[in-house]
């Protein structure tokens, strides 16, 4: 999984080190699903470590999720962010492009 500096940080820009599954051990980290998951197929494609680092970010992917059926939770509409931090994103992202 990428790092950003000592920081473990998943490929749809998760911080794995805060997130209560990866550290109770109940999410094997992203490369036990990297061939299901629509956002690391998508980093690779594009070179980037993770998803936040993407000049595309935050993409339709993000926006519409994907559905990702699981082992351990069944069929899930995987969405990483609330739609309010996107659109306060796009914004962000859209005013430094001008």
């Amino acid at each position: 999984m990428p790092r950003v500096g000592n920081v473990l940080i998943s490929y749809c820009g998760i911080v794995c080190e805060y997130c209560p599954a990866y550290r109770l051990g109940k999410c094997p980290g992203c490369d036990a699903h990297a061939e299901y998951c629509e956002f690391i197929k998508c980093t690779k494609r594009r070179g980037v470590d993770n998803c936040l680092l993407c000049s595309e970010f935050p993409c339709k992917l993000h926006i519409e999720g994907f559905n990702w059926v699981t082992e351990e939770f069944g069929e899930l509409k995987w969405k990483v962010y609330s739609e309010i931090f996107l659109q306060i994103m796009k914004k962000i992202v859209s005013k430094e492009q001008h």
